[in-house]
């Protein structure tokens, strides 16, 4: 009978730990398609600046010979000013990647200070799975 009550334990503690694991993976998987979906918006974003701005600098190489002096000094501050929009625009995506992160982590810290217990179960129920993956 005591064994009968220690196999029970052991299937319990089991298909917690399983359900843990679920749990873990969903949260990470839920995780990275943000992460993924967001790397993908920065990609296109960054990706049409770039295009507009090579375009604006094929059009002046074409133009260059038949500008006047004044119109290549005016052609040069407007480069420069798209040059700076970029740059501006490239460090906005950067400090909006950074927050985002800043925000994961802090949610990661609060979980983690209100579930210490659960937030154990889930690194060990993950630990378990990575170990049983790579021993493959």
């Amino acid at each position: 009978m005591e064994t009968d009550t220690s196999a029970n334990k052991t299937g319990d503690a089991q298909r917690a730990a399983e359900n843990m694991a679920q749990h873990a993976g969903s949260a990470a998987e839920r995780v990275g398609e943000a992460a993924k979906s967001a790397g993908k918006h920065v990609g296109a974003v960054a990706g049409e600046e770039l295009t507009n701005l090579r375009a604006d600098l094929d059009d002046l190489i074409t133009r260059i010979s038949t500008l006047s002096d004044v119109e290549l000094e005016e052609a040069k501050e407007k480069l420069m000013e798209k040059i700076a929009a970029a740059k501006e625009s490239a460090r906005n995506i950067a400090d909006n990647a950074r927050d985002q992160f800043q925000h994961g982590v802090e949610c990661t810290r609060e979980y983690v200070k209100e579930r210490p217990l659960e937030a154990v179960g889930y690194a060990a129920a993950v630990g378990f799975l990575v170990g049983l993956l790579t021993r493959r």
